[in-house]
């Protein structure tokens, strides 16, 4: 008599993995501090080094805006760029003016990779002084404004909105720079970048 064979039991599929396991898997080790970041991806540690958990290809965006006699860039919560050229004295979150680029302005893909709440670095140049910036996306992001780009430290978003939870707003912004954006004749270049 053959005895019977059991066969062996396998587990049931995994699931399959979706971009947004990873970010929520990359979200939670942000959090840890467990994430590398190079150009190329974002890295985890392993037992036998670090290891690429996702490829990264950076998505950019260039303002130039100028400055202006009223720029204070005294609000504690927010900064923005506006393509208005006039400034009131009550501006005090705007710390450039003529900006060649609203929130309608921004390319589909840099729109959607914000949409998808990554990291945006913002790095303000002016006369050779640099200030980098924080912030992140939101799903909730509408980017529609045609005159305004508004950062803010809070998670409130409307039509002006960029990105939130910034580590920076106006207040927090290098003096030299703001100094600086008092002429008129001084252009600001802000790179956008997704990380």
């Amino acid at each position: 008599m053959s005895e019977k064979v059991k066969l062996q039991e396998f587990p049931k599929p995994m699931p399959e993995i979706t971009p947004e396991m990873i970010k929520a898997t990359l979200k939670t080790l942000e959090a840890k501090g467990l994430v590398y970041y190079t150009e190329k991806g974002a890295y985890i540690p392993t037992e036998s080094g670090w290891k690429l958990l996702m490829e990264i290809k950076p998505v950019k965006e260039e303002i130039i805006a100028y400055g202006h006699p009223n720029i204070t860039a005294t609000h504690k919560t927010t900064f923005e760029l506006t393509k208005e050229e006039k400034l009131g004295k009550e501006g005090d979150c705007i710390i450039g003016v003529k900006a060649n680029k609203a929130c309608k302005d921004l390319s589909k893909e840099f729109k959607d990779a914000l949409k998808e709440g990554k990291k945006v670095e913002i790095k303000i140049e002016v006369d050779g002084i640099e200030d980098k910036i924080i912030a992140f996306g939101s799903p909730a992001l509408k980017l529609t404004d045609e005159k305004s780009i508004v950062v803010r430290k809070s998670d409130f978003i409307d039509r002006r909105t960029l990105a939130i939870l910034s580590d920076k707003a106006a207040f927090d912004i290098k003096r030299e720079i703001v100094e600086r954006m008092k002429d008129p004749n001084t252009k600001m270049k802000i790179t956008l970048e997704i990380k």
